[in-house]
């Protein structure tokens, strides 16, 4: 029994090399068809690209996203690398980022992400650009292709202000932004960020670059309160009011001086009845030198008339004007 046994070890020894070499022959022949595949298909229709779709462009077109990207139909499927496609889309400013997305056999996705366009500028030569959220003006890059869906930014010459514009415009929807026809700057003695938003609907709406995002949100529901065939200024300042036109002179309004619109200084409104009496009183005066003293006092007694009807047309100015403007509270 011994002997039988000290008989088969010999032989296990003497069968394991011939397993090693089935092995190795079977990973070389593996090998080489993976090589006949890879070279088959390399010489395919199958390893070409074949198709390249842009997604999420708004700026560009989809022609000059591609273009940009250096991706053509017809070069090799696996030679598609997204760092190179990135270096590429560098030279769009209106980019923030993009990826890219293969899908077999041969389609090529770039998923584009932008910046957020908020509004078209005029600059003062002339040039419309589009204003993007992070205060960039870029040159249409598509011009005479796109619908008017944004506001129109004109009568600016505030860099700095115009970056926190387009920051404070990136904070409402686009719906809403839709609703805007025209910004301009129109600052104050007082306020340097005063702008007037003039209302597709026919309204102006005169608040400060930053509380727009905070009180233009209201609007849609405050035009739907305001007086029926009534077209005004709705301030959103601190607190938000609204005055017909007429009520309020186009370039001044309340809150701009420490006195109501239309009044000087001494609080008597500037009207154009005072001064002809003034200057016919002085004419007399100095043709009727001999005669002074009756002259000077007729003269006193003409200005004094002419302040107390300054003084009602300033009282009727101020109680029409209140009786304009409604309060609105929307807190």
């Amino acid at each position: 029994m011994q002997q039988y046994e000290e008989e088969r070890i010999p032989q296990i020894k003497k069968q394991q090399p011939k397993r090693k070499a089935n092995r190795r022959l079977l990973t070389l022949l593996t090998v080489f068809f993976l090589a006949i595949l890879i070279v088959l298909f390399v010489r395919s229709p199958y390893s070409k690209v074949t198709l390249i779709q842009v997604k999420g462009n708004e700026i560009y077109s989809s022609q000059q996203v591609i273009t940009a990207s250096g991706l053509t139909i017809g070069m090799q499927f696996l030679n598609v690398w997204q760092s190179s496609v990135q270096e590429g889309m560098a030279q769009l400013p209106g980019v923030k980022e993009v990826t890219v997305e293969r899908q077999f056999p041969g389609v090529i996705v770039l998923n584009v992400v932008e910046h957020r366009r908020v509004a078209f500028y005029f600059s003062p030569d002339g040039k419309q650009s589009l204003l993007l959220e992070n205060g960039q003006v870029l040159p249409e890059p598509r011009p005479g292709e796109r619908v008017v869906d944004r506001p129109l930014v004109r009568s600016w010459n505030s860099q700095p202000l115009l970056v926190s514009l387009a920051k404070s415009l990136s904070q409402l929807p686009v719906a809403l932004l839709a609703e805007i026809s025209d910004i301009s700057l129109t600052p104050t003695a007082f306020d340097k960020e005063r702008i007037t938003m003039y209302m597709r609907d026919g309204n102006e709406v005169r608040t400060i670059i930053h509380l727009i995002e905070s009180r233009l949100p209201w609007y849609p529901s405050i035009a739907k309160e305001l007086p029926k065939d009534e077209k005004g200024v709705v301030f959103m300042l601190e607190s938000t009011w609204f005055s017909k036109y007429g009520s309020v002179p186009p370039a001044t309004d309340p809150t701009q001086q420490g006195q109501p619109a239309g009044t000087d200084q001494s609080g008597q409104t500037q009207t154009g009845q005072a001064q002809p009496d003034g200057h016919s009183s002085q004419s007399n005066a100095q043709l009727n030198q001999p005669n002074g003293q009756t002259n000077q006092s007729g003269d006193q007694s003409n200005r004094s008339n002419g302040q107390s009807g300054a003084a009602n047309s300033s009282g009727q100015a101020d109680t029409q004007q209140q009786s304009s403007q409604t309060k609105i509270n929307f807190e």
